[in-house]
C-alpha cells in the first residue's frame, strides 16, 4: 500500500488573529516543512494552502515561503490548491467560486510559477456545479469525503453505497457526525484508487480520491493527545485499511488530511472537546515527535506519494461517484455554514452587492471591477461566520473573523458605487443577541452575586444602540464591544460548558 499525507493550512481559521500568524506558520507548517526535509528527505507529502495563506506566510515570514518553494521544486512536496479565502463553494454562486479560485491562482503563479494540478475543496461542501467549477479553475484532481459518498444516493434517487446508506445515512442536519454504524472492511476499494467516473463531469477529465473520517480524524486525535488515540491504534487502523484483495493492484490510502494547525498547536482541540475557548492555537510540545514516529512507522508498510500521484499513477474505479447536493464532510451539510447567525446577516447584503456589480461593472474599469470581486468574495469566508449557535452548542463568532467579512464586504460595495441598504429587512441587534445570548445565560448561571460579572453581561445585552441607529448592517465595533464584555464574563466564572462533543470515532 501507498500512503498520502495532506495538511490543510488555513490562516483563515475561526479564532485564529493576526497576530498569531506568525506563531501558528513556525509552530506547524514550519515544523513540518522542516521536520519532512531533516527526517524524511525524499517522502513525498501534500501541503495544501489558500491564496490568503500563501500571502500571509509570505508577508509574516518569507524565509518559511522559502521552505516551501523548495520542498515543492524538489519534488517531496505537493502543493494542492483552494479558494482564495476559504468559501464554501456551494453556498454561492459559481462564478464567485471560480473567482475565488483564479485569486488563488494568481497568487501560486506569482509564488510558485504554476497552478496547482490538485485541489482542496474547503470541508469537502457540494453542489452539483463543483466538477465544472474545478475543471474550468484548470484543476485536474479533487479531493472528496467517503463517508459523503457512501451514504449519498446517485442521479436516479438509489442509494451508490446501500450497505452503508441503511446504517449511517441520516436526515438530521448535525453540526458534525463522527459515528460509524458501519464496519467498513479494510479492502475497501473507494479509499484506495480514485475515480474518474464523476457525476457532473465528462468521464477522465477528473480524477477524484477520497479521505475517510475513519483514518484521518483519528489522526487528528492522536497529535492532540486525546485518551485512547496511540499511535499504536493509529498503526492498527492504517494497517487495517491497507489490506487488499488477492491479485489486486497496488492501492493507496490517505492516512491524514486535515488542519495543518493540529501538528504543532492545538488548533481548536481545546475548544471542542474541553470547552476551553480561550484556550486555541496553543503550542503542543510534542508534535514533531508524533510526526517523526507515525512517517517512520508507514514507511515500514509503505511508499509514501503525493496526491496527484495517487489519482494518476494508479488504476481508475469504474464506479459512478456522485455526493447528495449539500453534503460536506464530517456527517455535516454545507447549508449549515449558510445557516449560522452572521450567515443569515452578511448574505442579503452581500446579495445586494454582487447585484449592484453586476449592473455597473461594464461602466467600471477592469482594476476596480477585479478588486470589487476580490473583496466581495472574501466576505464569503465560511470561519468570519462560524461556528452557528445552537442550544447544544451556543459558540460565538470571533470579532476579528467577522470583521473579516464585514471589511471586505464594505470595500467591495464602496468599489461598486453603493447599494440601497433600505432594501435590507436584516435585524443586526436580532442577531447579536442570538449569537451572544445563550452564554450570557450560561455566565449569569455561575455568576451567583458577582457585581462585575453581571455588568459586563448587561454590557454584552445592551443592543440599544444599535436598535436606535436603524443600521441594516452590523459594524465590527458594535459587535466586538459586546462579544469581548461577554468573553471577560466568562473568563470571570472559570469558563461554561460550550459544547458537548463527541469523541467515540469506534465503528459499532
Amino acid at each position: 500500500m501507498k500512503y498520502v499525507l495532506v495538511f490543510h493550512a488555513n490562516l483563515n481559521y475561526a479564532y485564529l488573529v493576526p497576530e498569531r500568524y506568525e506563531f501558528v506558520i513556525r509552530s506547524a507548517y514550519e515544523l513540518i516543512l522542516d521536520t519532512m526535509r531533516e527526517h524524511f528527505p525524499g517522502t513525498k507529502y501534500v501541503f495544501e494552502a489558500s491564496g490568503y495563506t500563501i500571502e500571509q506566510i509570505a508577508e509574516k515570514t518569507p524565509d518559511v515561503l522559502e521552505k516551501l518553494k523548495q520542498a515543492v521544486a524538489q519534488g517531496d512536496c505537493e502543493l494542492m490548491g483552494s479558494p482564495y479565502a476559504h468559501p464554501m463553494l456551494p453556498n454561492f454562486p459559481m462564478e464567485d467560486g471560480l473567482r475565488s479560485v483564479e485569486f488563488s491562482n494568481r497568487v501560486y503563479r506569482k509564488h510558485f510559477g504554476f497552478r496547482p494540478r490538485s485541489f482542496w475543496n474547503p470541508e469537502c461542501g457540494w453542489r452539483g456545479f463543483l466538477p465544472e467549477l474545478v475543471l474550468r479553475a484548470g484543476y485536474r484532481n479533487l479531493i472528496g469525503d467517503f463517508e459523503a459518498y457512501s451514504r449519498s444516493l446517485d442521479p436516479d434517487g438509489r442509494p451508490l453505497r446501500p450497505e452503508i446508506y441503511a446504517k449511517e445515512h441520516s436526515d438530521d442536519p448535525a453540526f458534525y457526525h463522527f459515528g460509524f454504524a458501519f464496519d467498513l472492511p479494510g479492502i475497501e476499494r473507494a479509499i484506495h484508487f480514485p475515480f474518474e467516473r464523476i457525476a457532473g463531469a465528462e468521464p477522465g477529465r477528473l480524477r477524484v480520491f477520497l479521505r475517510t473520517d475513519r483514518v484521518a480524524q483519528f489522526g487528528v486525535r492522536f497529535f492532540m493527545g486525546m485518551e485512547g488515540y496511540t499511535l499504536e491504534k493509529y498503526l492498527a487502523l492504517i494497517r487495517k485499511y491497507s489490506e487488499q484483495a488477492p491479485g489486486e493492484p497496488e492501492g493507496a490510502l490517505i492516512i491524514f488530511a486535515d488542519d495543518a494547525e493540529y501538528v504543532g498547536t492545538n488548533g481548536w482541540f481545546r475548544l471542542k472537546y474541553q470547552n476551553e475557548p480561550d484556550h486555541v492555537f496553543e503550542r503542543t510540545d510534542d508534535a514533531q515527535e508524533k510526526l517523526i514516529s507515525l512517517v517512520t512507522e508507514c514507511r515500514k508498510l509503505g511508499e509514501f506519494i503525493t496526491f496527484d500521484e495517487a489519482c494518476n499513477s494508479l488504476p481508475a474505479l469504474n464506479d459512478l461517484l456522485a455526493f447528495d447536493d449539500d453534503s460536506a464532510w464530517h456527517g455535516a451539510r454545507a447549508s449549515t455554514w449558510a445557516a449560522t447567525p452572521m450567515a443569515r446577516l452578511l448574505r442579503p447584503w452581500q446579495d445586494l452587492v454582487r447585484e449592484k456589480l453586476k449592473a455597473v461593472q461594464h461602466e467600471l474599469d477592469n482594476d476596480t471591477v477585479d478588486r470589487a470581486w476580490f473583496h466581495l468574495t472574501n466576505s464569503y469566508n465560511s470561519d468570519g461566520q462560524w461556528p452557528p449557535t445552537l442550544p447544544e452548542a451556543p459558540h460565538i463568532v470571533h470579532p476579528f473573523n467577522y470583521a473579516y467579512c464585514f471589511d471586505n464586504l464594505l470595500a467591495a460595495e464602496l468599489l461598486a458605487g453603493g447599494v440601497d441598504r433600505s432594501r435590507l429587512e436584516t435585524d443586526p441587534a436580532a442577531t447579536v443577541q442570538e449569537i451572544l445570548g445563550p452564554q450570557q445565560e450560561l455566565v449569569l448561571c455561575k455568576a451567583g452575586d458577582n457585581a462585575l460579572v453581571r455588568q459586563l453581561i448587561e454590557r454584552s445585552r445592551d443592543v440599544a444602540s444599535i436598535r436606535t441607529s436603524g443600521a441594516k448592517v452590523l459594524y465590527p465595533s458594535e459587535y466586538r464591544v459586546r462579544a469581548d464584555a461577554l468573553v471577560e464574563a466568562r473568563r470571570l466564572v472559570g469558563g461554561i460548558e460550550i459544547e458537548k462533543a463527541t469523541t467515540d470515532l469506534e465503528e459499532t
